[in-house]
């Protein structure tokens, strides 16, 4: 997903990602209108999921992998102990 915006997340197909504003069928019925998809779920279970799946996509601390994210303090001022 590469940006996720709250008014999105309901109707975006959690299963396959198709967005439209007739996926949303009211205010608790999600079914996707996407030729071969038609997954159903609730709405903001749908929602929730995809919502979940943004924040898989990038970690908590916004991190990529290898390198100490800049937005974490030193274990020191965290937790008051020297790191080993």
């Amino acid at each position: 997903m590469d940006e996720l915006r709250a008014a999105y997340t309901s109707q975006r197909c959690s299963a396959c990602g198709f967005v439209t504003e007739g996926n949303r069928e009211s205010q608790a019925v999600f079914r996707c209108k996407a030729r071969g998809c038609g997954h159903r779920d609730h709405a903001d279970v749908n929602a929730a999921k995809n919502i979940k799946a943004a924040g898989h996509a990038v970690s908590a601390c916004g991190d990529l992998g290898t390198s100490r994210s800049v937005k974490q303090e030193p274990v020191i001022r965290a937790t008051g102990r020297t790191p080993s």
